[in-house]
């Protein structure tokens, strides 16, 4: 368990939990105020981020519906009455979890903190990062070394596409933090994308996906 402090900008880095999931929770310094992203499988390594934080999340920001993003959903929002911010076109959503539908441009707010909403699809329908400063919490879209796992070429596509137009639009010192596994940065992704983009690949490419080696 690690905490980062960035001005008033607070990241508790927790887990692996559930499917190998990271747990995050960002905390407004000034007020206390605080959120998780995503809600993975083994809710007491959240509950332990959450109190080593010490605080009291009151909101969830989903970045995507998979079930290892959404499984201590029920049991957050019965111990801390968490409320989640999610864009509503995600299919698989548990049924009357959602409070608080976002889009694309939204802004959310921790306390003090603002939160901006991306909309990058193709690794789900409707996939979501949120990006507070130097801070973006990208789900399974974008990891070190390539893009989350794509069920088609066509998602790869898509998934692709919203890298490359959102998300390295950012500034090179964005610091990614991916749903599993480390951090990378805007700046390290766009440079493997470089290698992957100048190949030619197969028509059917999708899968596990790797910039450097696909």
């Amino acid at each position: 368990m690690e905490k980062l402090v960035d001005g008033t900008f607070g990241l508790v880095r927790a887990g692996p939990a559930g499917f190998g999931n990271n747990i995050y929770v960002v905390i407004d310094e000034a007020s206390g105020d605080a959120a998780f992203i995503d809600a993975p499988d083994e809710v007491e390594k959240s509950v332990a981020a959450a109190e080593f934080a010490g605080v009291a999340p009151s909101a969830i920001l989903l970045t995507h519906s998979h079930a290892d993003h959404t499984a201590s959903i029920a049991a957050l929002k019965e111990r801390y009455g968490c409320r989640v911010y999610a864009d509503p076109a995600e299919p698989w959503i548990p049924e009357g979890a959602l409070d608080e539908p976002v889009a694309d441009g939204d802004t959310v707010r921790v306390g003090g903190l603002s939160f901006a909403v991306i909309a990058i699809p193709g690794h789900t329908p409707a996939s979501t990062a949120f990006l507070h400063g130097g801070h973006l919490f990208a789900g399974d879209t974008l990891f070190p070394g390539g893009p989350g796992h794509s069920r088609s070429n066509e998602a790869l596509q898509q998934e692709i596409a919203s890298i490359v137009t959102r998300l390295h639009a950012l500034p090179d010192g964005t610091v990614v933090w991916p749903g599993h596994g480390e951090r990378t940065t805007i700046g390290e992704s766009k440079a493997e994308y470089a290698v992957f983009a100048a190949r030619d690949h197969a028509p059917d490419l999708h899968g596990d996906v790797l910039w450097l080696e696909s």
